[in-house]
C-alpha cells in the first residue's frame, strides 16, 4: 500500500480530512499537519506540499509542488477550479514585524503579537509562481495574480494583477462571467466537448 503515489481516501480522512470526493491525487510526498477540513472531487496536490491546519478545496483544484497552506490561524478556502502555481505560500497568521515582540514558533503566546485571518481564493483564481497571499486576502472570482506577488487584502474579480518592485499593479480584467459559466459547467459534470 505505502508504495503507491498517491495518499488513499481512508488515509486522508485519518490525517484529518471529514470528507474526500472523487478523483483526489494527494502526493504521498506532500506533509499534512493537524488537518481539519474538506476536499472535493477531481483534486491534485503534488510533491513536496505542505497542508496544515484548517483547508476546505473544492472541485477542480490544483495545487502544485513546493506550495504552502497554512491554515492555523484561520481558515483558508480554494474555491473551485483555483489553481497554485509551484512554490505558492498562503498563511492565514503571521508574526506583527511592527510590534514590540518576539516571533518564535519556540515562545509562548504572551511574547508575540500575531495578524491572523481567513484566506479565500474564489472559483477560478489563479495564483502565480512564488506568490505569497497573506492573512485576511481575498482574491475575487476568475482573478490572475502573476509571479511573485504579495497579497495582503482584497483583489477584485476578475483581476489580473502583477508585481511591479514592490508594488502590486492590475494590469487589466479577465471575462469573469465567461470563466465562471465554464467552472458552472465542469463542476456540473459537463464539459464543452459533451
Amino acid at each position: 500500500m505505502r508504495d503507491r503515489p498517491f495518499y488513499d481516501t481512508e488515509e486522508l480522512r485519518a490525517a484529518g480530512f471529514s470528507s474526500v470526493g472523487a478523483n483526489v491525487f494527494v502526493s504521498r510526498k506532500a506533509s499534512l499537519y493537524g488537518i481539519s477540513g474538506t476536499i472535493g472531487d477531481n483534486v491534485r496536490i503534488d510533491d513536496f506540499t505542505i497542508l496544515k491546519g484548517r483547508i476546505e478545496i473544492e472541485n477542480h483544484v490544483h495545487i502544485a509542488s513546493f506550495c504552502s497552506v497554512s491554515g492555523t490561524r484561520g481558515q483558508v478556502r480554494l474555491k473551485n477550479c483555483s489553481t497554485l502555481a509551484n512554490g505558492v505560500y498562503i498563511y492565514t497568521g503571521s508574526d506583527d514585524y511592527r510590534a514590540v515582540a518576539l516571533s518564535s514558533s519556540t515562545v509562548p503566546e504572551e511574547f508575540l503579537t500575531t495578524i491572523a485571518g481567513d484566506v479565500t481564493l474564489a472559483s477560478a483564481v489563479l495564483i502565480g509562481a512564488h506568490s505569497v497571499i497573506l492573512p485576511g486576502a481575498t482574491i475575487g472570482e476568475a482573478a490572475s495574480v502573476g509571479a511573485f506577488c504579495i497579497i495582503h487584502e482584497q483583489v477584485a474579480r476578475g483581476a489580473i494583477v502583477v508585481a511591479h518592485g514592490s508594488t502590486i499593479v492590475v494590469k487589466g480584467y479577465r471575462d469573469a462571467d465567461a470563466i465562471l459559466a465554464m467552472v458552472r459547467s465542469l463542476v456540473a459534470g459537463r464539459s464543452n466537448s459533451s
